[in-house]
């Protein structure tokens, strides 16, 4: 008789092992070590290959969610089949966003954080069609397999993945092991059926145990939720989508209501750019098919330490540091006695280069106590011998600026002569950061 082999799982990260220790030797966590029986092999059934020019392909017809801003970062609207992650911060509005997608299309909600009173009252606040709502409390993921294949909806919604859990795995309630079962047989059940899942998971600071980051590779779409807490707004971001680009974000406002579509972007993240105060500069970010307009402000003020502060606020603080010192050193601008304090307005983050012309701008209008000329937009990357480079689709930048009313625009020389012949205000080409501030300073 052949001896049974033993296996070993940690609970709390769910690394297996063949056996037990007081110590997982993964997570270095104490007592989370439990034994579970070993998995036996299961009848394998005959694998069969087909030409891939053989399967019928047709357009992916989509499901719209009546959210036009959720919809653009799915791609286009939900594919059937597939299973969407959203994760954020606890509070952000995952749950909001989630019922108010369950408003649109029948829906099958699991509600493990929320009884189904609840559920109601907060629709009901929220003024949301709840016919086409169906909502159970349970959190046993052989029990919403089973509901799903029976109940025959256009939607599932899991809220939130942390709340599952399987009888057949070990461990409590949120551990990774359970999370990553109670997935896997979402995933399994989604492609069955061609339903598609929605779940919504928390993440803690560290995007670690706790959430998302342990189910990228199980899902189809994964996308992040956030918002400043001290802000009423609130962007969708796609960190993976197979089925449509990674570049795209929503914008929403969070009101009493719920969550409102942002129809005007730039109204966001640009305050008062036809005020004249000083430190002030205005550029253009592309975020997939988006054109956003943003205000750098800068602060430069004299210090009294020897080692002045340099600090940074939606802008990356290594990309500064180096902004810094191409104007000490091109730009002639003694900044080695002065703290230097960059924010972008709005809570917006800067991830592209072609702010640095602008940033660089704002640094020279506090230090030299200039405003920049209003309705005036910068595009650029400053190279470290002082030099403004191009920056990637000028053209979709422009177009952007010339909407909002912006007069002049300050850009490399080359995107300059680049076929920029519609654009009724002036264009100002610069080769380097010294032509731009002769010109405006």
């Amino acid at each position: 008789m052949a001896k049974k082999t033993k296996a070993f799982l940690c609970v709390s990260c769910g690394f297996e092992l063949s056996k037990w220790f007081g110590r997982c030797p993964s997570c270095n966590e104490w007592n989370t070590i439990v034994e579970i029986d070993p998995k036996t092999p299961k009848n394998q059934v005959k694998a069969e290959v087909i030409p891939l020019s053989s399967i019928d392909y047709n357009d992916i017809s989509r499901i719209k969610t009546g959210i036009d801003e959720f919809d653009l970062v799915c791609g286009g609207g939900i594919v059937p089949g597939s299973t969407i992650l959203i994760g954020g911060e606890p509070g952000v509005g995952k749950s909001t966003l989630a019922l108010q997608i369950a408003h649109f299309i029948n829906t099958l909600y699991i509600s493990g954080e929320e009884s189904p009173v609840q559920l109601r009252y907060r629709a009901e606040r929220l003024k949301l069609n709840i016919e086409k709502i169906k909502v159970t409390s349970t959190t046993v993921v052989e029990d919403i397999s089973n509901l799903i294949m029976s109940e025959g909806t256009e939607c599932v919604i899991i809220d939130s993945i942390q709340t599952l859990c399987s009888i057949e795995v070990p461990g409590p309630i949120g551990s990774v092991g359970q999370i990553k079962e109670s997935t896997s047989r979402l995933v399994e059940i989604t492609k069955k059926t061609n339903i598609p899942i929605i779940l919504i998971g928390h993440i803690t600071k560290e995007g670690s145990i706790a959430g998302p980051k342990v189910l990228e590779h199980l899902v189809d779409t994964v996308l992040y939720f956030e918002g400043d807490f001290s802000k009423d707004f609130r962007m969708l971001r796609a960190f993976k989508n197979r089925f449509g680009s990674v570049n795209e974000i929503g914008l929403f406002r969070m009101t009493d209501k719920g969550l409102t579509e942002v129809s005007d972007k730039n109204s966001i993240f640009l305050n008062s750019y036809t005020s004249n105060s000083q430190g002030n500069a205005i550029s253009v970010a592309l975020e997939g098919s988006r054109t956003i307009l943003f205000e750098v402000q800068s602060l430069v003020a004299f210090t009294n330490y020897s080692n002045p502060r340099r600090m940074s606020d939606g802008f990356d603080f290594n990309r500064l540091i180096l902004i810094v010192a191409v104007l000490e050193k091109h730009g002639f601008l003694k900044l080695s006695s002065f703290d230097v304090f960059v924010n972008v307005a709005g809570g917006y983050h800067i991830n592209e280069t072609s702010a640095d012309l602008a940033v660089a701008m704002s640094i020279a209008s506090s230090l030299k106590e200039e405003p920049i000329p209003p309705m005036t937009g910068f595009l650029g990357e400053i190279s470290l011998s002082g030099e403004v480079r191009p920056v990637s689709q000028c053209l979709r930048r422009i177009q952007e600026l010339q909407r909002s009313g912006f007069r002049r625009i300050v850009l490399s020389i080359k995107d300059s002569k680049d076929g920029i012949n519609d654009y009724n205000g002036e264009i100002i080409g610069v080769r380097n950061i010294s032509e731009v501030m002769e010109y405006l300073f």
